[in-house]
């Protein structure tokens, strides 16, 4: 990995030791980003975000579609109120059981996808285009 970051072996080796005489020893930001990269996926960055009370969520470049705006918020609205009836289908005995909170969720989470699905489209309508994902070479020199 060494070849990923601007450190070598030893200091990513004190990085990651548990041992007390290692307790002052941290991973700059920086190098946490390139040992991510390395990975292919953001490993030290979610467990940074969850240490916060954050989740890292993927952001995805607009897709052309040629579904009508009105389409797109009638489907959005559709589960919005799809979303509130099951609330209160759950709400109804007085409480939320644990079958009922996980089909809610799954809920939710599709309303979030069709969300951030609107707002990159949005977004790349409004030219503020999508995001821009750094990528670099394995052993590449830092600029």
């Amino acid at each position: 990995m060494q070849y990923a970051t601007r450190v070598k072996a030893p200091a990513l080796s004190r990085y990651a030791s548990s041992q007390e005489e290692h307790q002052e020893n941290h991973c700059p930001i920086d190098v946490a980003l390139d040992l991510d990269l390395e990975a292919g996926q953001p490993v030290i960055t979610t467990l940074l975000a969850k240490a916060q009370g954050y989740e890292l969520v993927p952001t995805e470049p607009a897709i052309y579609t040629d579904v009508p705006w009105c389409a797109k918020l009638g489907a959005i609205a559709r589960q919005d109120g799809v979303l509130h009836g099951m609330i209160g289908e759950a709400l109804a005995d007085g409480q939320i059981n644990a079958a009922e909170a996980k089909c809610i969720v799954d809920e939710i989470d599709r309303h979030m996808d069709q969300l951030r699905s609107l707002r990159a489209r949005v977004e790349a309508e409004g030219g503020q285009g999508g995001s821009v994902v750094p990528v670099r070479m394995t052993g590449e020199a830092r600029s």
